[in-house]
C-alpha cells in the first residue's frame, strides 16, 4: 500500500492536544502517512504552556534534509516555527505544496512565533494555503474583525498583500450563532458554516482543521474540497472533545475514524440479528399487522443524529407460513419510527442502542414482566397535534417528563388508525436477543 506523505513542521505540545504529534495522528486518520520535524518542545498541558525549548536551527535543517532525502512528500504543514532562524531554513529546504497554520499566540497567550516581521516576510510568502482564525487574521490584516463581512474584507486583503493562492479565515473567534470560515481564491469567495458548539475542549483546533486540509490536497482533492472536509471533520472533532485533563482538553481528530469502524460493527451485528430472528421459533408470533423494523445505532455517545442510527431498509414481515423475512440490507439514516424513538431515547441520555417494535398482546407484556422489565403505557389519545414524524419524540418526552426515566418496555393501546404496539429497547444487542428468545419460548 503506497501512501501518500505529509510533513509536519511545528512544535510539540506534550499534552498532545495540538502541534506535530497530532498533526501526524490527523494525517493517519486521513489516509496518509505523517512524518515530522520538530521545530520546538513545550512542556505542556490542558491547563497552558510552561516552557519552551527551540530546536537548532542546524539541527531543523537536518531534519528535514533527511526526511526529503528519502519520502517522496506529497504536502508540508508548518504550524508553530519560532524564529527567524528556523524561518531561513523552511525558506531553503521547503519549495512548494505548502499548508500554513500561523500559531501566533497559544489559547493561553504564549507566544508561540516571534520575529513576526520576519515570519510575514519569510513564511507567509512561502505559502500556498494559509489558514489563519479571526484574531491572527486580524494581526495579519491589520484590521477589527467582528463579523462575517470583516472576514472576507481581511481573507481578501491578505491574500492580495502576501501573495497567497488560497487564504481561509476560520469563524471561532466571531460571535454568532453560526461559525462561517470563508475561503478566498481569487476568482470566488467560498463559506462554510456549521451552528456554534457550546463546548470546552477546544485545545488543537486550528492543528486539526489545517492538517486535513493538507491531507486531501495529498490526496489529490482541490483546495476547495479540501476545505469543506476539513470543516466537516472539525465540528466532529469538536463535537467529541476528549474530556481529559484539568483545562482546555483536545479535540478527537479521529472521531470520524472511530464512527466508521463503529458503523461497519454495527452493520455486521444487524446481519447477525436478522439471521437470528429468521431462525427463532415463533418470532413470528411477535409482528405487529404493520410489520417490526430493528433500530441499532453506535455507541450512543457518538450519535449525533438519525446517520448514526441504522435499520433494515424493508421491515420484518411473516410469510402465510410464518416464516420470518428481514428486509436486507441494513442502512443508516432510514427515518423510520423505531430509529427516532431510539435517537430520542438517546437523546435523553439513555444508555441505549438497540430497539425493536412488536404486536402488543397481553401475554407478551406478562413475559417481559416476568422476566424483570419495568413497563409503562402511554396513552395516545394524550398526543398533541404536533405534525408527521413528531409521535416517538413525544412519547419520550413525555416519559421523561412524567416518570424521570424511561422504561425498556413501552407499549400503547392504540388508537383509531393506529395499531396497538410494544416497543422494546436495550444497551446491548445479546440482551436483546437472549429476552426476544425467552419471549418466544414462552409465548
Amino acid at each position: 500500500m503506497n501512501k501518500p506523505v505529509g510533513l509536519s513542521i511545528a512544535g510539540i505540545d506534550t499534552g498532545n492536544g495540538a502541534g506535530s504529534e497530532t498533526d501526524v495522528k490527523t494525517f493517519e486518520s486521513r489516509g496518509v502517512h505523517g512524518v515530522l520535524a520538530p521545530t520546538a518542545i513545550t512542556a505542556q498541558n490542558t491547563r497552558g504552556i510552561f516552557g519552551i525549548i527551540p530546536v537548532d536551527p542546524l539541527f531543523l535543517s537536518k531534519e528535514i534534509e533527511i526526511i526529503f532525502q528519502d519520502f517522496e512528500v506529497k504536502i508540508t504543514k508548518i504550524g508553530m516555527v519560532y524564529n527567524s532562524h528556523q524561518f531561513k531554513v523552511i525558506e531553503d529546504k521547503v519549495s512548494s505544496n505548502i499548508v500554513v497554520d500561523p500559531v501566533i499566540h497559544a489559547k493561553d497567550g504564549t507566544q508561540l512565533i516571534n520575529d513576526l516581521d520576519d515570519y510575514k516576510r519569510i513564511i507567509l510568502k512561502k505559502a500556498t494555503v494559509l489558514t489563519p482564525n479571526a484574531i491572527e487574521a486580524s494581526f495579519l490584516s491589520r484590521m477589527n474583525i467582528s463579523s462575517l463581512e470583516d472576514a472576507l474584507h481581511a481573507c481578501k486583503k491578505i491574500r492580495d498583500e502576501f501573495g497567497i493562492e488560497y487564504v481561509i479565515v476560520k469563524g471561532g473567534h466571531i460571535s454568532s450563532d453560526y461559525s462561517f470560515d470563508v475561503l478566498c481564491n481569487g476568482k470566488e469567495v467560498v463559506k462554510a458554516g456549521y451552528p456554534r458548539l457550546n463546548v470546552k475542549d477546544t485545545h488543537g483546533t486550528g492543528s486539526v482543521f489545517s492538517t486535513v486540509i493538507a491531507a486531501e490536497i495529498a490526496k489529490g482533492k482541490s483546495v476547495e474540497n479540501a476545505f469543506f472536509e476539513a470543516r466537516r471533520v472539525l465540528q466532529d472533532a469538536i463535537l467529541h472533545g476528549l474530556n481529559i485533563g484539568k483545562g482546555i482538553g483536545p479535540i478527537d481528530p479521529l472521531v470520524s475514524l472511530e464512527k466508521k469502524s463503529f458503523k461497519f460493527s454495527v452493520i455486521e451485528e444487524m446481519i447477525k440479528f436478522g439471521d437470528f430472528i429468521e431462525g427463532l421459533q415463533r418470532f413470528w408470533t411477535l409482528i405487529p399487522e404493520v410489520q417490526s423494523n430493528f433500530a441499532h445505532s453506535i455507541p450512543p455517545q457518538y450519535v449525533d443524529g438519525i446517520n448514526d442510527i441504522a435499520t433494515y431498509r424493508g421491515r420484518i414481515s411473516k410469510s402465510w407460513n410464518n416464516k420470518v423475512k428481514v428486509g436486507f440490507p441494513a442502512v443508516f439514516g432510514n427515518p423510520t419510527h423505531t430509529a427516532r424513538m431510539l435517537l430520542s431515547i438517546i437523546n435523553f441520555k439513555e444508555n441505549a442502542n438497540s430497539l425493536i417494535n412488536l404486536r402488543f398482546d397481553e401475554n407478551i407484556l406478562k413475559i417481559f414482566k416476568d422476566i424483570g422489565y419495568e413497563t409503562i403505557e402511554i396513552n395516545r389519545e394524550k398526543e398533541p397535534q404536533r405534525g408527521e414524524g413528531k409521535t416517538m419524540q413525544w412519547i419520550i418526552q413525555y416519559i421523561k417528563e412524567n416518570y424521570g426515566r424511561v422504561p425498556q418496555i413501552i407499549f400503547d393501546r392504540g388508537m383509531k388508525g393506529k395499531e396497538a404496539m410494544i416497543r422494546f429497547w436495550t444497551s446491548d444487542i445479546e440482551e436483546m436477543m437472549d429476552s426476544l428468545k425467552l419471549v418466544c419460548n414462552n409465548i
